[in-house]
This record gives structure tokens, sequence and C-alpha cells, in this order.
């Protein structure tokens, strides 16, 4: 992405499920092979909280992303909800937090 271009909701809601594919995601990976299991890439956005949800309580994630996945989650939740700028934001937001899991998962490699 170009600082000249947002993404578009559909491109947030397709990095959520890129977190959290079966077979690539980097969520599902933190886990395996005993964690929950990962979602299809084109699961709907319901699908995409209650997975994220599974792995915020998930004994194999670390406290401090299990959090940053539960407020990911939630924001998630709210775009469920809403409609138009509203969600988007929603949707950015969880992105926003998806970001930060992801880097603290990148720090509990080392």
């Amino acid at each position: 992405m170009t600082a000249d271009r947002r993404m578009t909701s559909e491109e947030l809601l397709q990095e959520l499920r890129a977190a959290l594919d079966a077979h690539t995601g980097w969520i599902p990976a933190l886990c395996a092979p005993d964690g929950p299991a990962g979602l299809p890439a084109d699961a709907g956005l319901s699908a995409v909280v209650e997975r994220l949800l599974e792995f915020a309580s998930a004994s194999a994630v670390p406290a401090s992303l299990a959090s940053m996945l539960q407020r990911c989650a939630e924001a998630a939740d709210m775009a469920l909800v809403t409609e138009g700028a509203v969600q988007y934001g929603h949707l950015g937001t969880a992105y926003a937090y998806l970001t930060q899991a992801r880097g603290l998962a990148g720090r509990d490699d080392r």
C-alpha cells in the first residue's frame, strides 16, 4: 500500500482473514498443532470474530498477544453492527490491533 491510498473495508477484512488462514495464517501457526484451527480464505466477518476470540483464549497464546487479539476481535465485532464510515473505522481499528499483535508475536519468537 502506498501513502496515497487507504485500504478499503474489503482489504482490511482480507488482512484479518489472511492472518487466520488455515494454511498460511500466522495466528494458527502460533498454536499448531494443539490450538484452534484456522479459517478458509472466504470466511465471513462473524467467523473471523469468533476465531479471533478462540485464539485470544487459547492457552498457547502469550497473555500480551491474547490481549491484542481480544481487542482486535472486539473491534471487528463492532464492524458487524455498523455501516459505512463507522464500519470502516472499526475494521481499521481491528487491523491496527492485528498489526500490533503481529509485532508482538515476532518479538516472542526471539
